[in-house]
C-alpha cells in the first residue's frame, strides 16, 4: 500500500479549508415583519375599544333647529324638545328685546344630544345685566359693577371671611335692571374681634360684667382655692388677647379651701337687670343681630316686603325702639326689608 507523503497531506488539508471558506453561512430571516404585525394588532384593539366606548355618542345626534328670530322662551322650548340645552348671553342689538339674534352651533349642524346651544339674545339698550361679583375683592367688584352701568356701594359686616371680600350682592347676579340702578355689595369687615378683659382677682360679679361689656359670654367654674370665696382665680382665654365677639370665656371662681368643682353658665348680665336697646335701624341684618346679641338681647327677625332694592336686607324698624330700656335677655324684634 502506498503511503502519503507529507506534501500530499498538506495539500489535502489546504483544499478542505478552501472549500469550507467558499461555502457561505445560512441567511437569517428578518424580524421587522413580526414587529409590524404586532403594532397593527395593538392599533386595531385600541380602535375597537374607542368605538365601543363612544358608540352611543356617535349615534345619538340630532340636527340643531333654527331658533334665530324667535323669542327666548320659544327658542328654549324648541331646543328642549330636541334634547338640547340653551345657554343665554345678552347682547345689545337693534332687534326687539328678548329676540334670539344668533345661535351657536348654526342651524342644521349635526350635534350630540344634550349638547349646549348658545343663544345671543337682544336686550333692552336701556337695561343692563348685573354681573356676578360674589367672592371678589371689593375694589374689583365695584369696578365690574360700574362697567355694567350700575351705581354700586359697599356695606361692610362682621364675618369670618377675609376682610374686603364680597359676601353677597343685591340685586342678584344675572338680573336685568335699568342702567344706573343702585347695586349693593355686602363686604366682609373681617372677624369681629375684641380684646379679652383681664378679670383674674375680681369678684365673679365684676368679672362677668366686664366680660359682657366687652362682647363676650362667660362660663363659671367654681373650684377650691386659698383665695376668698367668689374671687376669680383663673380665666381661659387669658386677658389681653384678641378673640371673636361672642366667644365663651371660662372663669374659675374660688369656693374656698376644699370642696369639689361645679360649672355653671352665666348670662351676660344679672337676671332682671335693665339695659339700653341699641339703635340698629338702617343696618343690615347680620350687623344688627350681632349688635343686639352683643348687648345681651335675643333677636327675632320679621321679613317686610319692599320694592326698593336699597332696603333689601336692611333693618327698617325695631321693637322696642333704640335708646329705650328693656330687660337683659329679652327679645328685640327687627323688621328686615325683602324685595317682592
Amino acid at each position: 500500500m502506498a503511503r502519503w507523503s507529507p506534501w500530499r497531506r498538506r495539500r489535502a488539508t489546504e483544499y478542505r479549508e478552501e472549500r469550507e471558506a467558499a461555502t457561505p453561512p445560512p441567511r437569517q430571516r428578518p424580524f421587522w415583519p413580526w414587529l409590524l404585525l404586532l403594532l397593527l394588532l395593538v392599533l386595531g384593539a385600541i380602535g375597537a375599544s374607542w368605538y365601543l366606548a363612544n358608540r352611543d355618542e356617535t349615534v345619538e345626534a340630532e340636527k340643531v333647529p333654527d331658533v334665530v328670530g324667535l323669542q327666548r322662551e320659544t327658542a328654549e322650548t324648541r331646543l328642549k324638545d330636541r334634547d338640547f340645552e340653551a345657554e343665554v348671553k345678552r347682547i345689545v342689538s337693534s332687534k326687539p328685546a328678548g329676540t334670539v339674534v344668533t345661535q351657536r352651533p348654526e342651524p342644521g349642524t349635526l350635534y350630540g344630544k344634550r349638547g349646549i346651544v348658545v343663544l345671543a339674545v337682544a336686550r333692552d339698550p336701556l337695561r343692563t345685566e348685573v354681573p356676578d361679583v360674589s367672592g371678589l375683592p371689593v375694589g374689583r367688584a365695584l369696578a365690574r359693577l360700574r362697567a355694567a352701568d350700575l351705581q354700586p356701594r359697599a356695606q361692610d359686616v362682621p364675618s369670618r371671611e377675609p376682610k374686603g371680600i364680597v359676601l353677597r350682592q343685591l340685586p342678584e347676579a344675572g338680573t336685568e335692571v335699568p342702567k344706573n340702578s343702585p347695586a349693593i355689595v355686602v363686604v366682609s369687615r373681617g372677624p369681629n374681634l375684641a380684646t379679652v378683659p383681664q378679670v383674674v382677682g375680681l369678684t365673679v360679679g365684676a368679672a362677668t360684667s366686664q366680660i359682657t361689656r366687652a362682647g363676650f359670654r362667660s362660663r363659671v367654674a367654681r373650684v377650691p382655692s386659698a383665695e376668698p370665696e367668689g374671687t376669680v382665680v383663673a380665666q381661659t382665654p387669658t386677658g389681653g388677647g384678641r378673640a371673636l365677639r361672642g366667644t365663651v370665656i371660662r372663669i374659675n371662681v374660688s369656693i374656698g379651701p376644699g370642696g369639689g368643682t361645679t360649672t355653671v353658665v352665666t348670662t351676660a348680665t344679672s337676671p332682671g337687670s335693665q339695659a339700653t336697646v341699641p339703635d340698629i335701624v338702617g343696618q343690615d341684618e347680620a350687623t344688627a343681630r350681632g349688635t343686639l346679641e352683643g348687648a345681651g338681647f335675643s333677636v327675632q327677625v320679621v321679613a317686610r316686603p319692599t320694592s326698593d332694592p336699597n332696603e333689601d336686607g336692611i333693618v327698617l324698624e325695631q321693637r322696642p325702639p333704640g335708646g329705650s330700656r328693656a330687660a337683659s335677655g329679652s327679645t328685640v324684634t327687627i323688621f328686615v326689608g325683602k324685595i317682592r
